[in-house]
């Protein structure tokens, strides 16, 4: 059976995705981790929803984005050094447990009617914390479970997961809302991140990253991080770009409670709609980003979707229309998906295994804490002047960014290809020599 769906995936055109199944722990751990994304898109929808419903302000849906996702500026490094210190697999079930107790405390609270704005914007913050945590060794992780000739595509299956999820998240925690409420939201997440948890305790991975120097303080080893992404002549252009698409673009994905209600003029279900566009427009990305396997042009991709996006997000406040909205959420998800794992190929590629975990800490940093600073700064702008002329104006600046930037291109290329040939004349150096961007 198992060499029959190979054949069909083969014929499909999606060969490496059969190629990529054969190993066990990368098996289980998709197994734990579809319900578990689609858990995560679910519980997210429902507190940004029940904030607007308790509040009616989208400077509280950005508040509630910002207590999720603004943590890891602090932590992430942290994380990041965790996960390059210590046992990933251990760490990655800890964080899961922690987050399906969360949603058990959210689930009792909402069903008992004492929830609250202040106690939501906690529960949120303490997920934000714990996820600080989860995501760097959830990024490092990756190519532990797979040899380093797949990772693109464990990536991009990865991705297509997450994404499939944002569509089928959002579409689910619309029928749950309606009919259940916040609280039987909350509740399917209590069974989604104990799937994650045992998958999680399944795996097999090495006990502990190898380090080729001795390890110094926390502080340091997180600086250490900081500084070889940002230095890094490939990686650091790239994760610059990554943060003005997470400041101006991807916040109104964020904010779309705030843009159902005040802009379109929907209740939940057109709010669903919405979100659901987004996912099918991310999900879209992510399978045509997995088709292309190990494909080149990684850069490029980045640099052009951005632009995409920021066509469509412009069109999208300037005309709004409803039915044209929908559509262009769904080329801003596609744009956004397909541009963030091209960059996350880069980084993959880019960087050792023992500096594996505080980079993709930085690049987790950037990919999920500038949207929610966005988010906060544009709804707090949008509760005094209304969501769109923020909206607007930020689209058009990452618009103009990645406009300069694909006009640059074969600058960029050229950095990444020196940086490259400088790597391969230095095999000296082991960092070095293991991993620069395969594009």
């Amino acid at each position: 059976m198992r060499n029959f769906l190979r054949q069909m995936l083969a014929l499909a055109g999606f060969g490496a995705v059969g190629d990529i199944m054969r190993h066990r722990s990368f098996r289980i751990y998709l197994v734990g981790h579809i319900p578990n994304v689609v858990g995560t898109w679910v519980v997210r929808i429902a507190i940004g929803w029940l904030g607007w419903e308790l509040t009616g302000s989208a400077f509280w849906v950005g508040a509630l984005v910002a207590a999720d996702a603004l943590p890891v500026l602090l932590l992430g490094p942290i994380g990041g050094v965790m996960a390059d210190r210590m046992d990933r697999k251990r760490i990655s079930v800890v964080t899961q447990s922690v987050l399906c107790v969360l949603s058990i405390g959210l689930t009792a609270l909402t069903v008992a009617g004492v929830i609250t704005i202040w106690l939501l914007l906690a529960f949120a913050l303490a997920r934000g914390v714990t996820f600080s945590f989860w995501q760097p060794v959830r990024l490092a992780l990756m190519p532990n479970l797979v040899p380093r000739s797949e990772i693109s595509t464990a990536i991009a299956l990865n991705s297509s997961t997450f994404n499939a999820a944002q569509f089928i998240g959002p579409a689910l925690a619309g029928g749950l809302l309606k009919f259940g409420g916040a609280e039987l939201a909350f509740a399917f997440n209590v069974f989604a991140a104990a799937m994650m948890v045992w998958a999680l305790a399944n795996i097999e991975a090495p006990p502990k990253p190898t380090r080729k120097e001795a390890p110094g303080s926390f502080l340091a080893d997180a600086l250490a991080g900081i500084r070889y992404g940002v230095a890094h002549q490939g990686i650091g252009p790239m994760l610059l770009l990554l943060l003005v698409l997470g400041l101006t673009i991807r916040p109104m994905t964020e904010l779309l409670p705030a843009m159902a209600g005040a802009v379109f003029l929907k209740e939940v279900t057109g709010y669903s709609m919405m979100a659901s566009s987004v996912g099918i427009g991310a999900m879209v990305g992510a399978i045509w980003m997995l088709r292309r396997g190990n494909a080149g042009n990684s850069t490029d991709i980045a640099l052009f979707a951005g632009v995409v996006g920021g066509i469509a997000a412009v069109l999208l406040v300037a005309v709004s229309w409803f039915p044209f909205a929908l559509l262009c959420l769904a080329v801003v998800g596609f744009s956004m998906t397909s541009g963030g794992i091209a960059t996350q190929q880069v980084v993959q590629f880019a960087v050792p295994d023992e500096m594996r975990g505080r980079v993709m800490g930085l690049f987790g940093m950037i990919f999920r804490a500038g949207p929610a600073l966005g988010a906060l700064i544009i709804g707090r702008i949008g509760d005094e002047v209304g969501l769109t002329w923020p909206v607007l104006i930020c689209a058009l600046v990452g618009l103009g960014t990645y406009v300069v930037a694909w006009s640059r291109r074969d600058r960029l290329r050229e950095a990444l290809a020196a940086r490259r040939a400088r790597d391969a004349a230095a095999p000296e150096s082991a960092a070095a020599a293991e991993g620069r961007p395969a594009e």
